[in-house]
């Protein structure tokens, strides 16, 4: 049974791509002749290919295919089964991808008349259409076909994992399209109206974000409508989610330290900062629509990511979580450190270079580069990091990455800034006409302020791994609380009767024993309970009622 399966459904994909390719080649062929273009005689021999790639592949694509949907009307667990959702999910992500491209395109030669003043080609536009139809066509068949196998067979398991890779993927690669798109359509009008020259280039972002838009709008629908309840916990739509922010924090912040580069560089007397020109407001064109863009898409993603953690958060989703937070607490605590240590580097030098009588380099450029590091890393690691997080996240695996990783940092940081001061010295040292006044005796004011970095940093997160190494249960402390659980189990049966009578004929008891949890960790562990559900908390010292 399952070979058979294998069998159909992998000749079924390849005779699909075969004819999806043959219609587009063979339907862009006849169009030549069709708008009498003069290649179209030198394409006679392209024409047969096409044709034969069609004629061949539609027989052999609709009866296996064919085979398998009879199979599969027959039995529901053959309509049910992995690989016949694999097919069409697989075919469903091709042709919604290859959709996409071909409406992007498609939508750009429309365009150009009215965006960038200049008419475009017919013969083209015709043949991206055509395109756009075939591979919509693909998508739309198969997309019915698995949505009918739902309703009559349901979907779980493998099945709705496999619907979920093709909808988030799909979901993931239309909203970065559509990023893209709108950030290079708003900077290339931002940089129009700025330099007060005609709209020109247009048509390719506003291309681009139509064909972005249109492909995750038509599956963020579809999972609104069908699929939100079920996907809402799933590891795949908190990975797209989180993928995501992460890209649109990245560019976020690279549009905005870049506008505050320029802002301080001019604040300190720069003329050309980052040889952007005169037009500062130009300049800020490309750094300016990052932001704003994306900027927006991270708010967006980011409350949908609260909404869904907030009714329940599966451990895998918290995995990715946490993930996400070290692993954007790193790459700030790095960007913050690069920008301290240039920033000391940068005042070592000019505080130096008196003492010893050499002249310093400008101060103004490094310095404003080094304060937009600076005050962005820190923000950021400001906003993600946390000293002491609930239990859970204090002992997760990436936290541990993330200390490991800036404690290594900094070490080899002091490593590399030690072996800088002593080569300097080394270098006055076995010279044969030792200077105090040489130029290179600066590295030593540089290096040293690297080493003071450095040096903070591995002493934060020295004393950040030892907390969490003194929070972490001892193994009897780990065992105890499922030996307690089994007892309290045990003995909470009788009092269910007793709790119905005394808070009446909906309530049920539960026993819970929490160890290694203050009480605000227990009420906000708790805060997803229904509005009308009370609880209450119970130890040696106090009761605590929350509701």
């Amino acid at each position: 049974m399952v070979l058979r399966r294998l069998y159909l459904y992998v000749v079924s994909a390849a005779a699909l791509v075969v004819l999806a390719a043959g219609l587009v080649l063979l339907g862009g062929t006849i169009l030549l002749f069709v708008f009498g273009d003069p290649t179209a005689d030198f394409n006679r021999g392209s024409l047969a290919i096409f044709t034969a790639m069609t004629v061949v592949a539609l027989p052999v694509w609709a009866v296996h295919f064919g085979f398998a949907q009879r199979f599969a009307l027959r039995d529901p667990f053959e309509r049910a089964s992995a690989l016949r959702r694999l097919y069409l999910y697989w075919a469903c992500l091709f042709g919604s991808i290859a959709a996409m491209i071909a409406i992007s395109f498609a939508a750009t030669q429309l365009l150009q008349p009215v965006l960038d003043g200049y008419a475009s080609s017919n013969l083209s536009t015709s043949q991206i259409g055509w395109a756009a139809a075939v591979f919509a066509a693909v998508w739309a068949s198969h997309f019915f076909i698995a949505w009918r196998d739902r309703a009559v067979a349901g979907e779980d398991g493998p099945s709705a994992t496999l619907r979920r890779w093709y909808m988030y993927i799909a979901l993931l690669v239309g909203v970065l399209a559509l990023l893209a798109g709108t950030a290079a359509l708003l900077q290339v009008a931002w940089t129009n109206l700025a330099l007060n020259a005609n709209g020109r280039f247009l048509s390719g972002p506003a291309g681009l974000a139509i064909g972005g838009l249109v492909l995750w709008g038509v599956h963020a629908r579809a999972i609104a409508i069908k699929h939100v309840a079920d996907d809402r916990h799933s590891t795949l739509r908190a990975l797209e989610g989180f993928f995501t922010v992460a890209v649109s924090i990245a560019v976020a912040l690279a549009g905005a330290s870049q506008i505050l580069y320029y802002i301080v560089a001019r604040a300190l007397g720069v003329d050309n900062p980052g040889d952007a020109g005169t037009n500062l407001i130009a300049a800020a064109a490309a750094p300016g629509s990052q932001l704003l863009v994306y900027g927006v898409a991270w708010f967006l993603m980011s409350r949908r990511l609260t909404r869904d953690a907030g009714t329940q958060e599966a451990d895998r989703q918290a995995g990715i979580r946490r993930l996400y937070t070290n692993l954007a607490s790193l790459i700030s605590l790095a960007a913050w450190a690069i920008g301290a240590g240039w920033l000391l580097w940068t005042l070592a030098e000019q505080v130096e270079a008196p003492i010893i009588g050499v002249s310093a380099s400008d101060w103004r450029d490094p310095l404003s580069k080094s304060l937009t590091l600076l005050f962005i890393g820190g923000a950021v690691w400001v906003a993600h990091w946390r000293h002491a997080p609930w239990a859970a996240d204090r002992q997760s695996f990436s936290r541990k990455l993330y200390v490991w990783a800036a404690l290594l940092g900094s070490v080899l940081a002091v490593l590399a800034g030690g072996v800088g001061i002593v080569n300097g010295v080394l270098q006055q040292a076995f010279s044969a006409n030792p200077r105090w006044n040489d130029p290179a005796n600066l590295d030593v004011g540089h290096f040293l302020a690297l080493i003071l970095v450095a040096a903070g940093v591995g002493a934060y997160h020295w004393r950040v791994l030892r907390a969490d190494a003194s929070a972490r249960p001892s193994r009897a402390a780990e065992a105890a609380p499922a030996a307690k659980a089994k007892v309290a189990v045990t003995s909470s049966v009788p009092a269910v009767a007793a709790s119905a009578d005394v808070l009446g004929p909906h309530s049920r008891h539960y026993t819970l024993v929490v160890t290694d949890a203050t009480d605000d960790d227990v009420h906000q562990a708790l805060s997803s309970l229904p509005p009308q559900s009370s609880y209450r908390l119970s130890h040696q010292e106090q009761t605590v009622d929350g509701h």
